[in-house]
């Protein structure tokens, strides 16, 4: 079914090819256009499907958005397919305030499927109250480290012997992409002897189809399999992993238990919203809970030993391609955060990237030297600085 979906697409006009059904006909059993509508999006090969109360659906593809040429979605449509991506309570959930993700499956065969990220939320219209889904389209398996164009001085220090790697970007920025090519990496690597446990809200990736000759990997779904982040890492602890992979650092009981979990002799990985290096510093210390935090600002200092900052823009080809910032810590400027205050930590980031790292403009430099952007988006990545 893949194969012909993808040759009866109408790739090049971006239109989606609608038969006439109903977006839902029975919540949680049939959903033929929404389902038609998705799977035609994830094989474009777009980043993300919308629907919005009283707005007509619409797909991303390549930071481009595509309308389809259906009605806007009245209140009903939107209720049912709530009640279909979630369930039944899901829209008064919704309307209590709060925010619902999910992973939704559609099947192409009995071997085949796609994956979709989703996020709900409530929203404010003029019509009333309505209703802002956001689907991501999650790939099968993230391309290989190499197929991202990852950096050397990156691929040098991702698998330390034990501390803390951090991957900041806003979203959509390929965070999560970036930390699974990473992990399969580990995985295919047939002397790496990896113990790898990760924790997501939801899982995008489902990396335990990789076939690994010495390493093994064992992903739970917060907050289906546990409650919350802290239970996960809890557990974590007492199952003698060597890679704690923690989905996403947003607030201070997860960036306390990572950074605990990182100077307990583990290679900690996550992630968390920050524009560059320096304000991902910033974001770590501001994370640390108050009452805690001068000690955990030094722990998180001793433990540090990369941040990689990622941004996606348009490539020569009308694809994306990934700039990244990043530094290395080593045990000299590891030394210097922990003898200095937090505070300072921007400053001191912004001028080691300078002196050892990558910039955004090395970064950008070296992309338009290599052809995989042209002027006009250089010059937009470094508005971006400014």
């Amino acid at each position: 079914m893949l194969d012909r979906v993808a040759k009866n697409t109408p790739v090049e006009g971006r239109i989606w090819p609608d038969d006439g059904r109903p977006w839902v006909i029975r919540p949680r059993a049939s959903a033929p256009a929404l389902d038609s509508y998705m799977t035609f999006a994830h094989l474009l090969g777009a980043e993300g499907v919308r629907f919005k109360s009283y707005e007509t659906p619409f797909f991303t593809l390549y930071d481009d958005n595509y309308r389809c040429a259906r009605a806007p979605l009245d209140e009903l449509e939107m209720a049912q397919i709530v009640s279909h991506l979630y369930g039944a309570d899901g829209m008064a959930r919704l309307q209590g305030g709060t925010d619902l993700n999910v992973m939704y499956v559609i099947k192409l065969s009995r071997t085949e499927s796609l994956r979709f990220r989703v996020n709900m939320s409530s929203k404010t219209t003029s019509r009333g109250d309505g209703v802002d889904i956001a689907i991501r389209c999650v790939k099968n398996l993230p391309p290989l480290l190499d197929e991202q164009n990852v950096e050397p001085e990156i691929l040098s220090a991702y698998r330390p012997d034990q501390g803390l790697v951090i991957v900041s970007g806003g979203t959509g920025s390929g965070k999560s992409t970036l930390i699974a090519g990473m992990t399969m990496a580990k995985l295919l690597d047939p002397a790496g002897h990896y113990v790898i446990l990760e924790g997501a809200e939801p899982i995008e990736f489902l990396l335990d189809r990789v076939r690994s000759e010495t390493s093994t990997i064992s992903q739970s779904d917060i907050p289906r399999n546990f409650k919350t982040f802290e239970a996960y890492l809890e557990s974590t602890m007492r199952r003698k992993p060597t890679d704690i992979i923690v989905g996403e650092c947003k607030n201070g009981d997860t960036m306390a238990a990572t950074i605990v979990a990182a100077i307990s002799g583990h290679r900690a990985v996550s992630t968390t919203h920050a524009n560059d290096v320096p304000s991902t510093m910033q974001r770590i210390a501001v994370l640390c809970p108050l009452a805690e935090r001068q000690t955990l600002t030094i722990a998180a200092a001793q433990a540090l030993r990369l941040v990689v900052n990622q941004r996606l823009v348009k490539s020569t080809d009308g694809k994306r391609i990934a700039l990244r910032e990043f530094l290395v810590f080593d045990a000299p400027l590891r030394r210097l955060l922990s003898e200095s205050s937090s505070d300072l930590w921007p400053r001191i980031a912004r001028d080691a990237v300078k002196a050892k790292g990558q910039t955004y403009e090395k970064a950008i430099q070296k992309a338009l030297a290599e052809g995989r952007i042209t002027e006009d988006i250089a010059a937009k990545a470094r508005q971006a600085e400014e």
